[in-house]
Protein backbone atom coordinates (compact mmCIF):
# COMPACT_ATOMS: atom_id res chain seq x y z
CA UNK A 1 0.00 0.00 0.00
CA UNK A 2 1.50 3.31 -1.04
CA UNK A 3 2.05 6.01 1.54
CA UNK A 4 0.97 9.61 1.15
CA UNK A 5 3.32 12.41 2.20
CA UNK A 6 1.99 14.55 5.01
CA UNK A 7 3.28 17.74 6.57
CA UNK A 8 2.02 18.07 10.12
CA UNK A 9 3.41 17.50 13.57
CA UNK A 10 1.88 15.09 16.08
CA UNK A 11 1.01 17.16 19.13
CA UNK A 12 0.71 14.73 22.03
CA UNK A 13 -2.33 15.56 24.10
CA UNK A 14 -2.54 12.72 26.64
CA UNK A 15 0.01 9.97 27.33
CA UNK A 16 -1.74 6.71 28.26
CA UNK A 17 1.37 4.51 28.51
CA UNK A 18 5.06 5.23 28.21
CA UNK A 19 8.40 3.49 28.60
CA UNK A 20 11.18 6.08 28.28
CA UNK A 21 9.08 7.62 25.50
CA UNK A 22 5.32 7.72 24.85
CA UNK A 23 4.07 4.36 23.55
CA UNK A 24 0.29 4.89 23.62
CA UNK A 25 -1.14 8.38 23.50
CA UNK A 26 -3.74 10.68 21.99
CA UNK A 27 -3.07 13.73 19.86
CA UNK A 28 -4.90 16.25 17.74
CA UNK A 29 -4.92 15.79 13.97
CA UNK A 30 -6.64 18.83 12.56
CA UNK A 31 -9.95 19.15 14.41
CA UNK A 32 -10.11 15.49 15.42
CA UNK A 33 -8.73 13.46 18.31
CA UNK A 34 -6.55 10.50 17.29
CA UNK A 35 -5.13 7.49 19.13
CA UNK A 36 -1.53 6.43 18.44
CA UNK A 37 0.40 3.32 19.45
CA UNK A 38 4.09 2.96 18.54
CA UNK A 39 4.66 -0.24 16.57
CA UNK A 40 8.31 0.25 15.54
CA UNK A 41 11.26 2.54 16.17
CA UNK A 42 14.46 3.17 14.23
CA UNK A 43 17.21 5.75 14.37
CA UNK A 44 15.28 7.72 11.75
CA UNK A 45 12.07 7.91 13.76
CA UNK A 46 8.89 6.07 14.63
CA UNK A 47 6.14 3.96 13.09
CA UNK A 48 2.70 4.43 14.67
CA UNK A 49 -0.63 2.70 14.21
CA UNK A 50 -3.26 5.41 14.44
CA UNK A 51 -7.00 5.95 14.25
CA UNK A 52 -9.47 8.71 14.99
CA UNK A 53 -11.24 8.05 18.28
CA UNK A 54 -14.31 9.51 19.98
CA UNK A 55 -14.73 10.22 23.68
CA UNK A 56 -16.92 7.13 24.24
CA UNK A 57 -14.24 4.68 23.08
CA UNK A 58 -11.45 6.66 24.72
CA UNK A 59 -13.26 6.63 28.07
CA UNK A 60 -13.82 2.87 27.71
CA UNK A 61 -10.12 2.38 27.02
CA UNK A 62 -9.07 4.42 30.05
CA UNK A 63 -11.40 2.78 32.58
CA UNK A 64 -10.86 -0.79 31.42
CA UNK A 65 -14.09 -1.43 29.52
CA UNK A 66 -12.22 -1.75 26.23
CA UNK A 67 -8.88 -3.25 25.20
CA UNK A 68 -6.27 -1.37 23.18
CA UNK A 69 -6.91 -3.71 20.25
CA UNK A 70 -10.64 -3.14 20.54
CA UNK A 71 -10.19 0.64 20.41
CA UNK A 72 -8.52 0.34 17.01
CA UNK A 73 -10.83 -2.36 15.64
CA UNK A 74 -13.89 -0.27 16.51
CA UNK A 75 -12.88 2.48 14.09
CA UNK A 76 -13.66 2.45 10.38
CA UNK A 77 -10.11 3.35 9.30
CA UNK A 78 -6.65 2.67 10.68
CA UNK A 79 -3.44 4.31 9.48
CA UNK A 80 0.27 3.67 9.53
CA UNK A 81 1.98 6.93 10.36
CA UNK A 82 5.73 7.47 9.95
CA UNK A 83 7.30 10.36 11.84
CA UNK A 84 10.80 11.56 12.65
CA UNK A 85 12.13 11.91 16.19
CA UNK A 86 10.58 15.37 16.44
CA UNK A 87 7.16 13.77 15.75
CA UNK A 88 6.93 15.50 12.38
CA UNK A 89 4.89 13.24 10.10
CA UNK A 90 6.69 12.11 6.97
CA UNK A 91 3.94 9.93 5.48
CA UNK A 92 0.80 7.98 6.30
CA UNK A 93 -1.29 5.27 4.65
CA UNK A 94 -4.44 3.30 5.39
CA UNK A 95 -3.76 -0.21 6.66
CA UNK A 96 -6.05 -3.27 6.55
CA UNK A 97 -5.96 -7.06 6.54
CA UNK A 98 -2.85 -8.97 7.62
CA UNK A 99 -0.81 -5.79 7.71
CA UNK A 100 -3.16 -4.34 10.34
CA UNK A 101 -3.52 -7.64 12.23
CA UNK A 102 0.24 -8.00 12.64
CA UNK A 103 0.48 -4.59 14.29
CA UNK A 104 -2.52 -4.74 16.60
CA UNK A 105 -1.80 -5.45 20.28
CA UNK A 106 -2.81 -8.86 21.65
CA UNK A 107 -6.52 -9.40 22.38
CA UNK A 108 -7.93 -8.37 25.77
CA UNK A 109 -4.88 -6.28 26.77
CA UNK A 110 -5.80 -2.99 28.42
CA UNK A 111 -3.77 0.01 29.52
CA UNK A 112 -3.44 -1.05 33.14
CA UNK A 113 -2.47 -4.55 34.26
CA UNK A 114 -4.53 -4.30 37.47
CA UNK A 115 -7.72 -4.12 35.37
CA UNK A 116 -7.14 -7.67 34.15
CA UNK A 117 -8.47 -8.82 30.78
CA UNK A 118 -10.37 -6.08 28.96
CA UNK A 119 -13.04 -6.84 26.33
CA UNK A 120 -12.25 -6.26 22.66
CA UNK A 121 -15.68 -4.66 22.32
CA UNK A 122 -17.00 -1.71 24.26
CA UNK A 123 -19.12 -2.62 27.23
CA UNK A 124 -22.33 -0.70 27.65
CA UNK A 125 -21.59 1.95 30.24
CA UNK A 126 -23.60 1.37 33.42
CA UNK A 127 -24.83 -2.01 32.17
CA UNK A 128 -26.67 -3.92 34.86
CA UNK A 129 -24.79 -7.07 33.82
CA UNK A 130 -22.70 -7.94 30.77
CA UNK A 131 -21.94 -11.47 29.60
CA UNK A 132 -18.95 -11.75 27.29
CA UNK A 133 -18.28 -14.89 25.23
CA UNK A 134 -14.78 -15.03 23.76
CA UNK A 135 -13.22 -17.54 21.38
CA UNK A 136 -11.58 -18.11 18.01
CA UNK A 137 -14.84 -19.41 16.52
CA UNK A 138 -16.65 -16.15 17.31
CA UNK A 139 -15.46 -13.61 14.76
CA UNK A 140 -15.71 -9.86 14.87
CA UNK A 141 -17.33 -9.46 11.44
CA UNK A 142 -19.95 -12.21 11.65
CA UNK A 143 -21.41 -14.96 13.82
CA UNK A 144 -23.60 -17.94 12.79
CA UNK A 145 -27.26 -17.11 13.33
CA UNK A 146 -27.91 -20.37 15.18
CA UNK A 147 -25.02 -19.67 17.56
CA UNK A 148 -26.26 -16.14 18.22
CA UNK A 149 -29.82 -17.27 18.95
CA UNK A 150 -28.65 -20.14 21.16
CA UNK A 151 -26.43 -17.85 23.26
CA UNK A 152 -29.13 -15.19 23.52
CA UNK A 153 -31.60 -17.83 24.70
CA UNK A 154 -29.11 -19.25 27.20
CA UNK A 155 -28.46 -15.79 28.63
CA UNK A 156 -32.20 -15.14 28.93
CA UNK A 157 -32.70 -18.35 30.92
CA UNK A 158 -29.68 -17.53 33.08
CA UNK A 159 -30.91 -14.01 33.84
CA UNK A 160 -34.39 -15.18 34.81
CA UNK A 161 -33.00 -17.95 37.05
CA UNK A 162 -30.32 -15.87 38.77
CA UNK A 163 -31.30 -12.20 38.78
CA UNK A 164 -35.04 -12.46 39.38
CA UNK A 165 -36.21 -13.00 42.98
CA UNK A 166 -37.53 -16.58 43.42
CA UNK A 167 -41.13 -15.43 43.94
CA UNK A 168 -41.14 -13.83 40.47
CA UNK A 169 -39.39 -16.51 38.42
CA UNK A 170 -42.49 -18.21 37.08
CA UNK A 171 -43.89 -15.18 35.26
CA UNK A 172 -43.90 -14.71 31.50
CA UNK A 173 -41.69 -12.23 29.68
CA UNK A 174 -44.65 -9.90 29.24
CA UNK A 175 -44.64 -9.46 33.03
CA UNK A 176 -40.92 -9.41 33.84
CA UNK A 177 -38.08 -9.16 31.36
CA UNK A 178 -34.70 -7.54 30.71
CA UNK A 179 -33.77 -4.72 28.37
CA UNK A 180 -30.55 -5.49 26.47
CA UNK A 181 -28.28 -3.38 24.31
CA UNK A 182 -27.33 -4.31 20.75
CA UNK A 183 -25.21 -7.50 20.93
CA UNK A 184 -21.60 -6.51 20.22
CA UNK A 185 -19.53 -8.79 18.01
CA UNK A 186 -15.88 -9.45 18.64
CA UNK A 187 -16.39 -12.02 20.12
CA UNK A 188 -19.95 -11.62 21.53
CA UNK A 189 -21.06 -9.37 24.36
CA UNK A 190 -24.63 -9.30 25.60
CA UNK A 191 -25.24 -6.36 27.90
CA UNK A 192 -28.32 -6.39 30.12
CA UNK A 193 -29.11 -2.74 30.69
CA UNK A 194 -31.94 -3.05 33.20
CA UNK A 195 -34.82 -5.25 34.33
CA UNK A 196 -38.30 -4.30 33.13
CA UNK A 197 -41.57 -5.00 34.96
CA UNK A 198 -45.29 -4.85 34.26
CA UNK A 199 -46.10 -3.43 37.68
CA UNK A 200 -49.86 -3.72 37.48
CA UNK A 201 -49.73 -7.42 36.59
CA UNK A 202 -47.20 -8.11 39.33
CA UNK A 203 -49.31 -6.30 41.94
CA UNK A 204 -52.30 -8.40 40.98
CA UNK A 205 -50.34 -11.67 40.84
CA UNK A 206 -48.51 -11.01 44.10
CA UNK A 207 -51.61 -9.58 45.78
CA UNK A 208 -49.46 -6.71 46.95
CA UNK A 209 -50.70 -3.24 46.06
CA UNK A 210 -47.69 -1.67 47.82
CA UNK A 211 -45.25 -3.26 45.37
CA UNK A 212 -43.04 -0.62 43.70
CA UNK A 213 -40.53 -0.57 40.88
CA UNK A 214 -37.87 0.48 43.37
CA UNK A 215 -38.45 -2.66 45.45
CA UNK A 216 -38.28 -4.83 42.33
CA UNK A 217 -35.08 -3.19 41.08
CA UNK A 218 -33.50 -3.45 44.53
CA UNK A 219 -34.39 -7.13 44.60
CA UNK A 220 -32.75 -7.89 41.26
CA UNK A 221 -29.72 -5.77 42.20
CA UNK A 222 -29.30 -7.71 45.45
CA UNK A 223 -29.49 -11.03 43.63
CA UNK A 224 -26.90 -9.80 41.13
CA UNK A 225 -24.53 -8.88 43.97
CA UNK A 226 -25.09 -12.27 45.62
CA UNK A 227 -24.40 -13.95 42.29
CA UNK A 228 -21.02 -12.23 41.92
CA UNK A 229 -20.04 -13.06 45.51
CA UNK A 230 -20.98 -16.72 45.10
CA UNK A 231 -19.33 -16.93 41.68
CA UNK A 232 -16.06 -15.66 43.11
CA UNK A 233 -16.10 -18.35 45.82
CA UNK A 234 -17.12 -21.05 43.32
CA UNK A 235 -14.40 -20.26 40.79
CA UNK A 236 -11.63 -19.91 43.36
CA UNK A 237 -12.49 -22.92 45.55
CA UNK A 238 -15.17 -25.14 43.97
CA UNK A 239 -14.65 -28.07 46.37
CA UNK A 240 -15.06 -25.84 49.42
CA UNK A 241 -18.01 -24.05 47.82
CA UNK A 242 -19.78 -27.31 47.08
CA UNK A 243 -19.24 -28.58 50.62
CA UNK A 244 -20.66 -25.36 52.06
CA UNK A 245 -23.78 -25.59 49.86
CA UNK A 246 -24.59 -29.30 50.12
CA UNK A 247 -27.89 -28.54 51.83
CA UNK A 248 -28.85 -25.88 49.27
CA UNK A 249 -31.40 -27.13 46.75
CA UNK A 250 -29.76 -25.30 43.84
CA UNK A 251 -26.52 -23.33 44.15
CA UNK A 252 -25.00 -20.96 41.61
CA UNK A 253 -23.27 -23.80 39.74
CA UNK A 254 -26.63 -25.14 38.55
CA UNK A 255 -27.40 -21.69 37.15
CA UNK A 256 -24.19 -21.31 35.14
CA UNK A 257 -23.19 -24.86 34.20
CA UNK A 258 -24.81 -24.57 30.75
CA UNK A 259 -22.87 -21.35 30.13
CA UNK A 260 -19.43 -22.63 31.15
CA UNK A 261 -16.97 -22.98 28.23
CA UNK A 262 -16.11 -26.54 27.16
CA UNK A 263 -14.70 -28.43 24.19
CA UNK A 264 -18.15 -28.29 22.59
CA UNK A 265 -18.79 -24.53 22.94
CA UNK A 266 -17.75 -22.03 20.24
CA UNK A 267 -16.21 -19.86 22.96
CA UNK A 268 -13.24 -20.64 25.22
CA UNK A 269 -13.71 -17.91 27.81
CA UNK A 270 -16.75 -16.53 29.64
CA UNK A 271 -16.70 -13.22 31.51
CA UNK A 272 -19.39 -11.67 33.71
CA UNK A 273 -19.04 -7.96 34.45
CA UNK A 274 -21.04 -5.24 36.13
CA UNK A 275 -20.67 -1.61 37.03
CA UNK A 276 -19.50 -1.39 40.64
CA UNK A 277 -19.61 2.27 41.62
CA UNK A 278 -17.01 3.98 39.43
CA UNK A 279 -15.23 0.72 38.57
CA UNK A 280 -15.99 -2.54 36.76
CA UNK A 281 -16.31 -5.85 38.62
CA UNK A 282 -15.35 -8.89 36.51
CA UNK A 283 -15.22 -12.66 36.83
CA UNK A 284 -13.61 -14.64 33.97
CA UNK A 285 -13.61 -18.40 33.45
CA UNK A 286 -11.53 -20.18 30.81
CA UNK A 287 -12.02 -23.78 29.69
CA UNK A 288 -9.47 -25.21 32.11
CA UNK A 289 -11.04 -23.48 35.09
CA UNK A 290 -14.51 -24.49 33.91
CA UNK A 291 -13.31 -28.12 33.72
CA UNK A 292 -12.06 -27.82 37.30
CA UNK A 293 -15.41 -26.49 38.51
CA UNK A 294 -17.34 -29.20 36.66
CA UNK A 295 -15.01 -31.87 38.01
CA UNK A 296 -15.74 -30.71 41.55
CA UNK A 297 -19.44 -31.44 40.94
CA UNK A 298 -18.84 -34.62 38.98
CA UNK A 299 -16.58 -36.60 41.30
CA UNK A 300 -18.64 -39.79 40.90
CA UNK A 301 -17.31 -40.07 37.33
CA UNK A 302 -13.66 -39.79 38.35
CA UNK A 303 -11.08 -42.47 39.03
CA UNK A 304 -8.08 -42.13 41.29
CA UNK A 305 -4.98 -42.05 39.12
CA UNK A 306 -1.29 -41.17 39.07
CA UNK A 307 0.09 -39.20 36.14
CA UNK A 308 3.73 -38.38 35.41
CA UNK A 309 5.48 -36.43 32.70
CA UNK A 310 7.04 -33.12 31.73
CA UNK A 311 5.49 -29.71 32.44
CA UNK A 312 4.87 -28.05 29.06
CA UNK A 313 2.69 -25.11 30.14
CA UNK A 314 1.92 -23.24 33.38
CA UNK A 315 -1.24 -21.16 33.77
CA UNK A 316 -1.20 -19.16 36.99
CA UNK A 317 -4.59 -17.50 36.37
CA UNK A 318 -6.39 -20.88 36.46
CA UNK A 319 -3.91 -22.67 38.79
CA UNK A 320 -3.29 -25.37 36.18
CA UNK A 321 -0.42 -26.94 34.26
CA UNK A 322 -0.21 -29.13 31.17
CA UNK A 323 1.56 -32.44 31.72
CA UNK A 324 3.00 -34.33 28.73
CA UNK A 325 3.45 -38.06 29.25
CA UNK A 326 6.35 -39.98 27.63
CA UNK A 327 3.91 -41.40 25.07
CA UNK A 328 2.83 -37.86 24.12
CA UNK A 329 -0.61 -37.63 25.74
CA UNK A 330 -1.28 -34.31 27.49
CA UNK A 331 -3.25 -33.94 30.72
CA UNK A 332 -4.53 -30.75 32.33
CA UNK A 333 -3.62 -30.86 36.02
CA UNK A 334 -5.56 -28.52 38.30
CA UNK A 335 -4.55 -27.44 41.81
CA UNK A 336 -6.18 -25.53 44.61
CA UNK A 337 -4.99 -21.91 44.69
CA UNK A 338 -3.08 -22.55 47.92
CA UNK A 339 -1.31 -25.68 46.61
CA UNK A 340 -0.44 -23.98 43.34
CA UNK A 341 1.00 -20.97 45.17
CA UNK A 342 3.24 -23.25 47.23
CA UNK A 343 4.35 -25.06 44.07
CA UNK A 344 5.17 -21.79 42.30
CA UNK A 345 7.55 -20.90 45.15
CA UNK A 346 9.56 -24.06 44.46
CA UNK A 347 12.56 -23.11 42.33
CA UNK A 348 12.47 -26.47 40.52
CA UNK A 349 8.95 -25.89 39.24
CA UNK A 350 9.20 -24.58 35.67
CA UNK A 351 8.63 -25.55 32.06
CA UNK A 352 10.51 -28.78 31.36
CA UNK A 353 10.38 -30.05 34.95
CA UNK A 354 9.44 -33.70 35.48
CA UNK A 355 6.54 -34.11 37.86
CA UNK A 356 4.46 -36.94 39.32
CA UNK A 357 0.90 -36.22 40.55
CA UNK A 358 -1.90 -38.13 42.25
CA UNK A 359 -5.52 -37.11 41.91
CA UNK A 360 -9.00 -37.69 40.53
CA UNK A 361 -8.91 -38.25 36.78
CA UNK A 362 -11.70 -37.27 34.37
CA UNK A 363 -11.53 -38.41 30.77
CA UNK A 364 -12.21 -35.53 28.36
CA UNK A 365 -12.49 -35.44 24.53
CA UNK A 366 -9.79 -32.78 24.17
CA UNK A 367 -7.45 -33.97 26.93
CA UNK A 368 -7.83 -35.70 30.27
CA UNK A 369 -8.28 -33.62 33.39
CA UNK A 370 -6.63 -34.38 36.74
CA UNK A 371 -7.80 -32.71 39.95
CA UNK A 372 -4.57 -32.91 41.93
CA UNK A 373 -4.76 -34.31 45.46
CA UNK A 374 -1.07 -34.92 46.02
CA UNK A 375 2.29 -33.82 44.56
CA UNK A 376 4.36 -37.02 44.62
CA UNK A 377 7.69 -35.83 43.21
CA UNK A 378 9.32 -32.97 41.35
CA UNK A 379 12.41 -33.58 39.19
CA UNK A 380 12.83 -36.99 40.81
CA UNK A 381 12.76 -35.65 44.37
CA UNK A 382 9.96 -37.01 46.55
CA UNK A 383 7.68 -34.26 47.89
CA UNK A 384 4.88 -36.19 49.59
Amino acid sequence: MSATEKHYRINIDRVLYQFDEPILFTGRVGMLNALFVRTDQTEAGHEFLSCYIDEKHLAGLVDGRLSIRGAFEAQSDNFLVYANNAYEVLSESKVTGDELESRLPDPNVGIFEHLGDCPDVLQEKDAFLAIYFRGDKLRRDAIPYSTLMKLLGTVQVFARNVLVPPSLRGYKASTIDFLVADPALGSLMIAIKEPTFNLSRLKQAQQDQNLTRERLRDGTSNYKDEFFAEMKDLIESPHSFRAAHEDVEEDVFESIKHLLPSDETPYSNLTFSTQNGSSIKRISIDRDRADYVRASYDSVNSVHSRRSGVVVEINSSSATLLLKAPAGAITTASFTREAFSILRNNGDFKIGAHIVLDGDLFERPRRDYLTVKNLVSLNGVAVA
